[in-house]
């Protein structure tokens, strides 16, 4: 074996590693789809539903909802969509004027956890 070949081995190997690890690294489950939308300002919802990228594990995934002080306003647990793995739904009571806060939890299925949150405005 030539020292070109013994040199660039170890960072041939290298690159192939760092290159099988990115699907891993991108095995999150993202919002793709939040009703009512982030920064949205409408009537009140009854509901709020996000569709992720990819199935979320419903034990460890959750949709709540607050009040601009923090205060929790939803009284029932999000759980997910019936047939759709992807989505979780909170009903919610009937909100009065105001701004609120939704805040997620995405587990994905392989145990990659996202988090966020985002506001909507209720006329």
């Amino acid at each position: 074996m030539n020292r070109l070949t013994k040199l660039c081995r170890p960072l041939a190997c290298a690159l192939v590693l760092m290159l099988a690890a990115v699907p891993f690294a991108l095995a999150h489950a993202h919002p793709m789809v939040m009703k009512p939308a982030p920064d949205s300002t409408g009537p009140a919802p009854s509901s709020i539903s996000i569709t992720f990228s990819e199935a979320v594990e419903p034990k460890f995934s959750s949709i709540q909802l607050t009040d601009e002080k923090g205060k929790s306003v939803d009284s029932d647990a999000s759980r997910p969509k019936p047939n759709d793995p992807k989505t979780l739904f909170l009903a919610v009571p009937k909100l009065t004027t105001g701004t609120y806060i939704v805040h997620w939890v995405s587990v994905a299925v392989d145990g990659h956890r996202l988090e966020g949150s985002y506001k909507l405005t209720v006329q």
